[in-house]
């Protein structure tokens, strides 16, 4: 009997510890990345920018790389300049023209970063002749600002001759 009972006792502990097991614990959701401050690259169709500055008269400066965005700068020619001095620069905010300069004279982009353009105008002096500027050329940072254009130092109307 002794020897039953020992078995009826090594029987139910295994039974018990062969019961249910407990559900497994839910993990936590992995806590979310950490921000960034890398802007979110969104696409940009370079020819369809391309094809609606040539639609307004001028002919772009293909850009010589991937621009950042979401700010976008191209700089374009008035087409059929005989001389180069008829320039025009090309806001996209996204893929949408959201502003261009005036014809400004001669200029080159100097940087962009998806904010701001940086140009320079060379200058012209009095007795300068037009192949060749010897004046001080001027830098300006350009910001597209809501729907309106903003430069920093501002820019006369005659960039390349800012005496006249």
């Amino acid at each position: 009997m002794r020897r039953t009972a020992g078995l009826l006792s090594l029987l139910a502990v295994l039974l018990v510890g062969c019961g249910q097991a407990a559900e497994p614990e839910k993990a936590a959701p992995p806590p979310p990345a950490p921000a960034t401050s890398q802007p979110v690259v969104e696409s940009f169709d370079l020819a369809a920018a391309l094809a609606q500055i040539e639609a307004a008269g001028y002919t772009p400066t293909p850009p010589d790389g991937e621009l950042a965005g979401p700010v976008r700068v191209i700089q374009a020619m008035c087409t059929g300049s005989a001389n180069g001095r008829c320039q025009a620069l090309f806001f996209f905010d996204g893929q949408r023209l959201a502003q261009q300069t005036g014809d400004i004279g001669m200029m080159r982009i100097l940087s962009q970063d998806g904010t701001a353009v940086r140009v320079e105008f060379p200058v012209y002096n009095a007795d300068d002749p037009g192949c060749c500027p010897s004046g001080t050329p001027t830098q300006h940072t350009i910001r597209l600002v809501g729907d309106q254009l903003q430069a920093d130092p501002p820019i006369s109307t005659n960039p390349n001759r800012p005496g006249d």
